[in-house]
């Protein structure tokens, strides 16, 4: 029996593009507004679900040539990329058992427990490599870094802990930077700098995408901003000083006129309250569009807010066309559900969540399409 080709692009439901040309001028924005050395990039989780394959390249013909990923296997997959100059960081560290991928690929750990540290000084002076480390001061975040408790340790035996591997530099990361009013990060800040005075000299890095735009005393000797790369507003309080990134766009399947009383969706959480038009749009929550959408999301179309009715379901949700012009929307046509008028930001703070997890989201479904525009 022969099988049939799958349909192009008329048949696809979504497509996701994302601009490479925007990614090299939010680069550039940033290293402009960065006083420091170094800057590197996050590109962890698949440059946050954008395709580091795509990404990667871009970044390093803007000069990136240091790239934070937060699993060794990340950096395994970014090797190809990295051909002719780049270093690639691990944040998770120096895992039980990955001592020598680490060695033998020339991949720096993010130290973050004497654990770690007594490990990777053991494995360069067995190897005789003198070979790099970053070593993460935790100041607040309780997350991963070293606690209060083993920097006094590590102060006090710096000089056998240390011996034998070169200090990449020392990291911390930032709590609450993108939140203007909040004191929370000059006091990691000055916490960072009273930990670091007591250690041996190494590069210091303390910001993120937003501490870049804070206040000139964090720009240290580098940085790793990730989220502003993609767009993502690393000042809320403000306009966006970063271009636009992705742009997702999804297929009307279907537009119905509905009468009043009548309900939309799953649990008909939703009933209309006079005579409706509503198109239904191939997105759900397989495809990363969040079920906490439902009745609460609203689009831009033509100019005019299109309130989401019902709860997004699997593959689709219901959008309110009632206020569109007869014949706006048809079934084929495409709806934006991400891009300039309605960002990752915003649509977060429609789901009651934060851009970051609407990108990393985005499903494998998409059709996803590299631009230069």
């Amino acid at each position: 029996m022969s099988v049939l080709p799958a349909p192009g692009r008329a048949a696809d439901c979504a497509q996701l593009e994302i601009n490479l040309r925007a990614i090299a001028e939010n680069y550039q924005r940033l290293q402009k507004t960065y006083t420091g050395r170094t800057m590197g990039a996050v590109v962890k989780a698949n440059a946050y679900g954008l395709g580091a394959k795509a990404i990667v390249p871009v970044l390093k013909k803007q000069g990136c040539r240091l790239f934070f990923v937060a699993h060794a296997n990340e950096a395994a997959d970014l090797f190809p990329l990295l051909r002719g100059g780049g270093r690639i960081a691990v944040f998770n560290g120096l895992m039980p058992g990955d001592e020598e991928f680490f060695i033998e690929n020339d991949v720096i750990p993010v130290l973050n427990d004497l654990g770690q540290i007594e490990r990777w000084s053991n494995l360069c002076r067995e190897y005789e490599r003198p070979a790099p480390a970053f070593i993460h001061l935790d100041t607040g975040m309780s997350r991963t870094g070293l606690s209060p408790r083993e920097l006094q340790a590590l102060i006090e035996r710096h000089s056998q802990l240390l011996y034998g591997f070169e200090k990449a530099g020392y990291m911390t990361h930032p709590v609450a930077a993108d939140e203007a009013d909040s004191p929370i990060t000059r006091e990691q800040y000055d916490l960072f700098m009273k930990w670091y005075r007591r250690l041996p000299p190494a590069p210091r890095g303390f910001c993120n995408s937003s501490a870049i735009f804070r206040h000139t005393d964090y720009h240290l000797e580098f940085c790793r901003p990730g989220y502003a790369l993609w767009g993502g507003n690393p000042t809320p309080e403000k306009a966006n000083p970063m271009r636009n990134v992705v742009t997702l766009t999804a297929k009307v399947l279907q537009v119905r006129q509905i009468d009043t009383g009548e309900s939309v969706g799953y649990g008909a959480s939703w009933r209309a309250e006079r005579p409706s038009v509503i198109a239904t749009v191939a997105a759900g929550y397989a495809d990363g569009w969040l079920r906490h959408l439902s009745n609460a999301g609203k689009l831009k179309i033509g100019g005019i807010q299109t309130p989401m009715v019902g709860r997004v379901s699997m593959d689709a949700f219901g959008l309110d066309i009632t206020d569109l012009p007869d014949g706006k929307l048809k079934p084929g046509d495409d709806v934006t559900l991400l891009g300039k008028d309605c960002t990752v930001d915003d649509i977060g703070t429609m789901s009651g969540t934060i851009g970051y997890e609407i990108l990393t989201s985005l499903g494998h479904r998409y059709q996803r399409v590299y631009t230069e525009g």
